[in-house]
């Protein structure tokens, strides 16, 4: 067994030390840029949020989940790459979407100013470059609420990210929004980017890590590159007023640019891409609850492989590419709690590299119509989301739970028999209750009468207003046939 790194703490001194340094700021603004710019660039401290935008306090009904009966036996969790909700449904009728956008007038300046609206346009299916979605263009676009920062992400004065897709160019996304659950109110759990917000969808934290992996030219991945270094908030030495001051900085991102960013990213310290924190699969392997993690090793989604222990030890025989879980469903040997990782490229749908949201939503449809013809299906509850917002723009603004996030809106659906019904074309409904990742696995949690992990799944509400289990389940499935894809 190869050993991880000794992950030291980091005291609060030394914290301190690094805020006040001013030649240390100037290093940290170098590594902004690198790290923090580009495109491919334990609890979290902050703020206790109150309950969701619907108000009424409902829990997740808890079956057991043993009994034959029960509705939810089978929970998958589907996570695509770098979309925001009014990139891809900002025009669903009765949906909480925008058709338009605010801007900063000159992205160079030190001071933002507020520029003009412009029409968000129609989006290609295959999109010529990729935008900054990491932490600080997160920051940036949400600027303080007033979520008009896109166009200042990198790459993004091409204005690529006031674009918008339709029914039109998503044909089979909004038909299953049509049919079950368009969640309008889920928010990725982060500023940004993809691995730590990939954290998130297994442990409802990041370990504090703000950003990705530094280095893509050695073989292998996160445990198994020992030369993978990221940032981090050593959340464990903050004090509540370190917390306080990172979190108005945050509010108020854009008055002095860029020295406001540069003192948050004077808390942050390297780390390896190698962490232990505790994962919904290791509850789930301690209760006997069968899971699987769907995901090819080596790439940049695979929180699982930045996970010691899981990486190293014997849970990692249940980490496996993307097409065992159709071999899974059809001999009837889905478990219980499923991730459901798309290989890069078209699967994904992650902006560039010739990437066609044609193919990725075909891959979509490929996987779902598996198990809506299985034996799974009348006892199964999947959420499609994307990991995170992308340099899209989104017009709604994400509440301030804590140093780390919410980030802005991700698309997500919610497919299952026992959906909540509504006014959408064929029966679906909008749900606006306040989610994020951690809704998930709160859902999950419940489900198994399992305990959370931290403060994020502890209070998240486990997406109450998506399904009515006292209402007869809509058990014909909804199959799509895949479309010719223009290349």
């Amino acid at each position: 067994m190869r050993p991880g790194p000794i992950i030291r703490p980091v005291r609060r001194a030394r914290v301190r030390q690094r805020r006040q340094t001013f030649g240390a700021l100037v290093v940290v603004l170098t590594s902004i840029l690198a790290w923090q710019f580009w495109p491919s660039a334990g609890q979290e401290r902050g703020e206790t949020p109150g309950p969701g935008t619907n108000g009424n306090g409902r829990q997740s009904p808890s079956p057991d989940p043993t009994d034959p009966r029960a509705p939810i036996q089978h929970v998958i969790f589907l996570i695509k790459e770098n979309r925001s909700f009014d990139h891809y449904f900002g025009s669903y009728p009765g949906a909480d979407g925008a058709t338009e956008g605010g801007t900063i007038e000159d992205c160079s300046a030190t001071t933002f100013q507020d520029g003009p609206t412009v029409p968000l346009t129609e989006a290609p299916l295959i999109l010529p470059h990729d935008l900054g979605h990491a932490f600080a263009p997160g920051l940036y676009s949400i600027n303080g609420g007033k979520m008009n920062g896109y166009n200042c992400v990198p790459l993004g004065e091409d204005m690529m990210g006031y674009s918008q897709h339709s029914r039109k160019t998503l044909p089979a996304y909004w038909a299953y929004a049509d049919r079950f659950v368009l969640a309008d109110a889920f928010f990725t759990s982060m500023f940004g980017p993809t691995f730590p917000e990939h954290l998130y969808t297994v442990a409802a934290q990041s370990y504090g890590i703000v950003d990705n992996k530094t280095t893509t030219n050695v073989e292998g991945n996160y445990c198994d590159d020992d030369t993978e270094i990221t940032k981090r908030f050593p959340i464990e030495d903050l004090t509540d007023a370190d917390v306080q001051e990172i979190m108005a900085l945050e509010k108020d991102i854009t008055s002095e640019v860029p020295d406001q960013l540069i003192r948050i990213a004077a808390y942050w310290e390297s780390t390896r891409t190698c962490i232990d924190i505790k994962t919904l699969p290791d509850l789930l392997e301690r209760r006997g609850i069968s899971w699987k993690y769907y995901a090819n090793a080596d790439s940049w989604m695979n929180a699982l492989q930045a996970v010691r222990h899981v990486r190293f030890g014997p849970m990692w025989d249940k980490v496996q590419p993307p097409d065992t879980f159709l071999q899974d469903v059809r001999r009837d040997e889905l478990p219980a709690v499923s991730w459901l990782i798309p290989p890069e490229g078209h699967p994904n749908e992650h902006p560039g590299s010739m990437t066609n949201v044609c193919e990725g939503e075909n891959w979509t449809v490929e996987y779902l119509n598996a198990v809506m013809r299985s034996e799974a299906w009348p006892n199964t509850a999947i959420v499609i989301v994307w990991d995170d917002f992308g340099g899209f723009y989104d017009h709604v603004e994400p509440p301030h739970y804590d140093i780390m996030g919410l980030g802005p809106r991700t698309p997500a659906l919610i497919i299952s028999p026992w959906t909540t019904a509504g006014d959408n074309p064929d029966g679906g409904s909008i749900d606006s209750t306040v989610y994020e990742f951690s809704s998930v696995l709160r859902f999950i949690e419940d489900l198994h009468g399992l305990k959370p992990m931290t403060d994020r799944d502890r209070q998240a509400d486990p997406l109450s207003g998506a399904f009515d289990f006292e209402q007869e389940p809509r058990l014909d499935p909804l199959i799509i046939e895949p479309r010719d894809c223009p290349s």
